[in-house]
């Protein structure tokens, strides 16, 4: 049996913080009857990606630290891989569905309500779909007798991981802001002496709204960080 070091006792810690914190922002969102929004349809999908994600970990790492033994075999490496992969691409295929969703509204605003519920639907069916389809090259573990991750496997994963999801938000917030751009420059003023003073406005609001996409961006690529448990 490993070590169990501070390290090791932090990362379950906040795992399991994670895992109860999301149930606990899904619970009134289910419960409540005005939490039944589209937009917390999101929220709840968001809530739902991260208790999968750090709950798989959070058993991970228990495993590791107290049933070693567990974690070895061909079998078992590539079940692993494959739910590890799914589990972990969760939380930035969420963030990406949210993204494409929040674009489509604003593109198509003045679209029913049914067509927005049909987008919800259809983003949030596509992100899970994804999440099972994308992890299974990881079953190829099934073919190493030494359960090592493959060179090629390690860039798929990090390519799945960061920099699609990564391209796909910078696209969508990029599309949202020359939208948003766009029907600010159409903006009339009636009143000619205020027309300096509402130009300033909206060139303020563009500006707000730029440095709030490249902050969660960075956010974004910045704050996803390698769970590396020494297999």
């Amino acid at each position: 049996m490993p070590d169990i070091t501070v390290l090791s006792i932090f990362q379950v810690t906040i795992l399991v913080l994670a895992s109860l914190l999301s149930i606990i922002y899904l619970i009134p969102i289910i419960l409540i009857r005005r939490f039944h929004t589209i937009n917390n349809v999101f929220t709840a999908n968001l809530s739902i990606a991260a208790f999968c994600c750090s709950t798989y970990w959070l058993i991970y790492f228990v495993l590791y630290l107290f049933y070693t033994n567990v974690l070895s075999g061909n079998t078992i490496c590539a079940i692993l891989g494959y739910f590890e992969m799914m589990c972990t691409l969760q939380m930035p295929l969420a963030i990406v569905a949210t993204s494409i969703h929040r674009l489509l509204s604003i593109t198509y605003s003045k679209r029913s309500t049914l067509s927005t519920k049909r987008r919800a639907i259809m983003c949030i069916s596509g992100h899970w779909l994804a999440c099972i389809v994308l992890p299974l090259p990881r079953i190829a573990s099934f073919n190493n007798p030494y359960c090592d991750t493959q060179k090629w496997i390690s860039v798929y994963t990090f390519v799945m991981y960061v920099v699609v999801p990564s391209i796909i938000s910078l696209v969508n917030n990029i599309l949202i802001f020359q939208h948003v751009r766009s029907s600010s420059n159409r903006i009339q003023t009636v009143e000619i002496g205020g027309s300096q003073n509402q130009r300033h406005k909206i060139s303020r609001r563009d500006l707000h709204l730029l440095r709030h996409m490249i902050i969660m961006f960075v956010i974004f690529v910045g704050g996803w960080t390698p769970l590396n448990p020494p297999c």
